[in-house]
């Protein structure tokens, strides 16, 4: 064979042609005689790759048979198990670039690569084991995790049922072959990483499938706002609650365990904003809440609990950095969980915040490290230190009756959000390795200030609460003149009006668009359909009093048609609810935490509301009407909205 023939049929791609793009070898890692062996053949195979002299002189100057020759540059293009050409590792003295395959049968005297002949001649037996030990059937029952023992003799069964006899291999050796199936299952093991991972756990298992491959010089986030990781931490720590029973008498109970939701700046690692929820698994409104309370400029607690109190470097980035105040993100990473992936959660992100959305792969916390890494320091300077943390497993030694000292030092829900509060502001004004030792509030300021970096902003007319609360729907108006029933919409069982609406027959069968606040459903702002605003619509009765939110009246109307609660149309709903939950509070941790929750509600909305909010919006409404008796026509400085009739 020439060399021109040779060349063109063995060259898998130009690319091997160069020989600076071949795997190298350290020469002085070998031994003096192999080193030097390995040399000459380098010699040999850089001349006939370059062409820069016969195979003659090639002979006469390296000493290597021309046959030799071509040899080695065979074994050099071909490839390893990785797909990767062999290059000048194939010179190594000793180097076998291909495994043994036995082709006589076997022998007492020698069982050199008898398994591996064995798998090749009955490929039920590999079969057999890749999938026990893999666990890739999922048409059986079995251990989750065989262990090698119950591998072993799976093996044999299946060597019996391939028709070998105590004549054949592996009936002839002591072991039955144990050690090969061993060493088999090792290689295995090696050649499918993620799927034998699964056989340490779960975690081993994600962590092979998230981390170590792919891209890893990814480019650097340095602006302030440019990326945020979101995600929920369920508290390690037990807090109780003081209910009243209906006897008259207090009692104090443990409650289940509290979820904390976070966002992370990921560039200078300050915390924007958090929230707390007592719910038993975060909603789509808790996500919602978290993104507002990262957005709205802080305000700091009233701290009660003595001793604790705000760090002099701590704070959050809105009273230290003006220029972060209604500072948005460009791109939100969160998980998949389902409150994160609802429907209002995205259009939030999308339409208000105007940013991206990353939610990730599932089930890999590996790809929010940051998110992740804080909770941990955030459980370690916090909640691991108190005397009714439950620790970070069930074997930690810190974790000493938790629920009996919740109740006995009424650790309570109200100490938790002092608690958080305090540990999350001093958290943002303490060196962090992730900022060049920096606290993550001078790197934001550093980089906004002195580095010129900006923050983009909300609009002002995106900034109330409305705008990352609300829900938008629609509702008919319902009305007949001649039954004596002025016009209405009814929303979540309960009948809104107004005094504009009631004097508004012709509206009737007209379909308002609704923006709901779903943390006050007292009252509607309703559009017209062309668009217009037609103003604000009160819930009747004591509906319109009490404050309450959509998730408190869904609770309401559906334990009323389980007749688990009775009201009349005098009686206040909310109180009766909140009556309801205090009686079964003392039975399970699950209505504690709703009681907590709400009463929670209660505190917030008395506090950002007018004393008599229907009084205030009627005042609003009548700004707008011409007084005249009832049999007069309304004006209504509003658009009056035109039917047309189509023939």
């Amino acid at each position: 064979m020439t060399r021109r023939k040779l060349t063109e049929s063995d060259l898998i791609a130009s690319a091997n042609k160069d020989l600076s793009n071949w795997p190298t070898v350290n020469p002085n890692a070998l031994t003096n005689e192999a080193k030097e062996l390995f040399l000459r053949r380098k010699t040999a195979v850089d001349m006939y790759m370059q062409n820069e002299a016969s195979m003659q002189q090639i002979e006469t100057e390296t000493g290597i048979n021309r046959t030799w020759i071509w040899r080695l540059v065979k074994r050099c293009l071909s490839e390893d198990d990785h797909g990767k050409i062999w290059g000048y590792r194939a010179l190594i003295p000793q180097r076998n670039i291909k495994s043994y395959k036995r082709l006589v049968p076997t022998d007492k005297s020698s069982l050199v690569g008898a398994f591996d002949q064995l798998l090749r001649r009955f490929p039920s037996i590999k079969q057999k084991i890749d999938n026990l030990y893999l666990k890739r059937s999922k048409n059986t029952v079995s251990d989750n995790v065989m262990s090698m023992k119950y591998i072993h003799r799976s093996f044999v069964d299946a060597c019996r049922q391939a028709g070998l006899t105590i004549q054949d291999y592996p009936f002839t050796t002591k072991t039955l072959a144990q050690r090969s199936l061993y060493r088999y299952v090792k290689e295995l093991e090696q050649l499918h990483q993620t799927e034998a991972a699964k056989r340490n756990g779960e975690q081993a298992s994600r962590l092979i499938r998230s981390t170590g491959i792919g891209e890893q010089n990814v480019p650097m986030i340095v602006r302030p706002f440019e990326r945020v990781q979101f995600d929920g931490h369920k508290i390690d720590a037990i807090f109780s609650i003081t209910i009243q029973t209906p006897e008259g008498d207090e009692i104090t109970e443990v409650m289940d365990r509290i979820w904390l939701l976070v966002i992370i700046d990921v560039a200078t690692r300050v915390i924007l904003g958090y929230h707390i929820t007592f719910n038993m698994e975060y909603t789509a409104t808790d996500v919602l809440q978290c993104i507002k309370n990262a957005v709205v400029p802080w305000t700091p607690k009233k701290i009660t609990i003595p001793g604790l109190r705000y760090s002099e470097w701590g704070g959050f980035a809105s009273n230290v950095v003006p220029e972060t105040q209604w500072g948005v993100w460009d791109e939100f990473l969160y998980d998949n969980a389902k409150a994160n992936l609802a429907t209002v959660v995205r259009e939030r992100l999308t339409q208000i915040i105007q940013c991206g959305i990353n939610a990730g792969p599932v089930s890999t916390p590996e790809r929010r490290g940051i998110i992740e890494r804080f909770f941990l320091t955030l459980e370690e300077n916090g909640y691991h230190r108190l005397p009714s943390t439950t620790g970070s497993h069930p074997n930690d030694p810190r974790r000493q009756d938790p629920e009996k000292k919740a109740i006995k030092y009424k650790i309570s829900a109200k100490h938790l959000e002092e608690l958080t509060e305090v540990l999350i502001a001093n958290y943002n004004g303490t060196p962090h390795d992730g900022v060049n030792n920096l606290t993550p509030l001078e790197a934001l300021k550093q980089r906004i200030e002195v580095r010129g970096m900006t923050v983009r902003q909300l609009s002002p007319t995106r900034r109330n609460e409305m705008a990352f609360l609300s829900l938008e729907t629609q509702r008919e108006i319902k009305g007949n003149i001649r039954a004596g029933k002025r016009p209405y919409i009814q929303f979540e069982n309960v009948i809104y009006r107004s005094e504009v609406l009631s004097r508004t027959p012709d509206l009737i069968g007209i379909k308002l668009t609704l923006f709901v606040n779903t943390q006050d459903l007292r009252v509607i702002k309703a559009f017209l359909p062309d668009g217009s605003e037609f103003g604000f619509l009160t819930a009747t009765g004591k509906w319109g009093v009490s404050p309450h939110t959509l998730q408190d009246r869904k609770s309401i109307f559906r334990l009323r048609n389980r007749k688990m609660i009775h009201f009349t149309s005098t009686d206040d709903p909310i109180q009766v609810y909140q009556t309801y939950l205090q009686s079964q509070a003392s039975a399970t941790k699950k209505d504690r935490n709703k009681l907590a929750e709400f009463q929670r509600k209660q505190a917030s909305a008395e506090k950002q509301v007018p004393p008599d909010p229907a009084q205030q919006i009627l005042m609003d409404e009548q700004k707008t009407l011409i007084k005249r008796a009832d049999n007069q026509p309304l004006t209504i400085e509003q658009p009056r909205l035109r039917r047309t009739i189509t023939y």
